[in-house]
């Protein structure tokens, strides 16, 4: 009769451990999962942020398009754009002469940040990136 107490001693533990794993999870509020424990979240304003996994964020401003291209998180600096119509994130971004772009190369940590459209262009060039390459508005969050 040893064997059916243990068994359930243990299923007890799990079950403990899998909703405190849970609870802890869920207390973070919404992401979006990027590559080596980068991730984009909400900011109190509702703004994109990209942060690591500690919580820290990674750019100082907010994230106005983006993509994820195999190890690399492409895109615009800058609030989001307001929606012309239901779905945010299904036209391609257009930025203006003052647009700053950023790449991340998630498996070095490397941030390149700041980048008018001709030097993120030509640095995507450099890193092996498609030509036509496009980013993206993220979703609006949902609370």
């Amino acid at each position: 009769m040893r064997a059916p107490s243990r068994l359930l001693q243990f299923l007890a533990c799990a079950s403990l451990f899998m909703i405190a794993v849970s609870a802890y999870a869920g207390s973070s509020g919404p992401v979006v999962v990027l590559p080596n424990s980068y991730y984009l979240q909400p900011d109190e304003g509702g703004q994109t942020k990209l942060v690591k996994r500690d919580g820290k964020r990674v750019l100082p401003g907010t994230i106005a398009a983006y993509i994820v291209s195999g190890q690399f998180v492409v895109g615009a600096i800058g609030a989001t754009p307001p929606p012309g119509h239901q779905f945010t994130n299904d036209l391609e971004f257009t930025g203006t002469p003052d647009t700053r772009y950023f790449i991340l190369d998630t498996a070095t940590g490397k941030l390149e940040s700041g980048l008018d459209e001709a030097a993120w262009h030509k640095r995507l060039q450099e890193l092996g990136q498609r030509d036509d390459l496009h980013i993206y508005p993220p979703l609006p969050w949902q609370n």
